[in-house]
């Protein structure tokens, strides 16, 4: 119980759950502070204690509005409440997938849920901002980076942000870590902190950059998405495949300044 504040726990008890017997930290959390927790009637449930230095209010609070619409259609844990600081959700009994081989099913399987969240409403969540995302990275680093390096891929983010349609309501953070196979056998979707709107081969560039596919299982996973999602796109094959090679290598240079600036925090 120490890991909570008295803080915490009143805010908790305003939820009228049971009285809280065990608290235990979910290590695979990284930008938040994140805590299973079980009361005297063994309902168990997920609490966060929410990091605003990597997302501030106003991101928070598209965040949540995303999650309750996927919570809606059945996609992620229902919200059970919520502040500026804390979030408490529904805990999934089931299986994360994270350790999974990356096969010809795994990524069918991925494929298959990018394209569910493609077909939500384009709401709530903010514009595409790649450009901010690396400038804010940039500016938490302790570090010294290329800076020849880092301009030319702000330069490529800024272009991909102003030709992005933002149409498409994209996770951006789709790795096998925010997949949970329930008891029931339903895939339920974690963790909408990046969500944005965007167009498809963000969402697919992400994935295959967080997941840290080769370029054969890239291809096989943009070719499996193409054939469940064709009739609502406007691009060919090609053209998304050329879209999605410009975004994984920004991706891939945005993922190895977070795990820099997450490296110092952790310092």
């Amino acid at each position: 119980m120490s890991l909570l504040t008295a803080d915490e726990l009143l805010w908790l008890s305003r939820l009228k759950l049971g009285k809280i017997v065990s608290v235990q930290p979910l290590v695979c959390a990284l930008t938040n502070h994140v805590f299973l927790l079980t009361d005297e009637n063994a309902v168990q449930i997920v609490f966060k204690r929410l990091n605003l230095n990597t997302r501030d209010r106003q991101d928070r609070a598209r965040e949540l509005a995303v999650q309750k619409l996927a919570s809606e259609r059945g996609l992620s844990p229902e919200v059970l409440g919520e502040s500026q600081h804390y979030r408490a959700q529904s805990y999934i009994k089931g299986k994360v997938l994270n350790g999974r081989a990356v096969d010809p099913h795994s990524l069918a399987l991925l494929a298959a849920q990018l394209q569910i969240i493609h077909q939500l409403p384009a709401k709530h969540a903010q514009p595409q901002r790649l450009a901010g995302e690396l400038l804010l990275l940039k500016k938490q680093l302790n570090k010294a980076i290329d800076e020849k390096q880092f301009q030319h891929f702000l330069q490529l983010a800024k272009e991909l942000d102003k030709g992005s349609p933002r149409e498409t309501l994209c996770h951006g953070d789709l790795s096998f870590n925010n997949l949970v196979e329930s008891e029931n056998g339903q895939i339920k979707i974690l963790d909408w902190e990046y969500a944005v709107l965007a167009c498809p081969a963000y969402d697919l560039a992400s994935c295959c950059a967080i997941n840290g596919f080769t370029s054969a299982q890239q291809i096989q996973l943009i070719n499996l998405y193409y054939q469940l999602h064709r009739k609502p796109l406007s691009s060919s094959l090609a053209q998304l495949q050329q879209e999605c090679a410009l975004y994984r290598s920004v991706f891939t240079y945005l993922n190895q300044l977070w795990q820099l600036c997450f490296q110092s925090e952790r310092g």
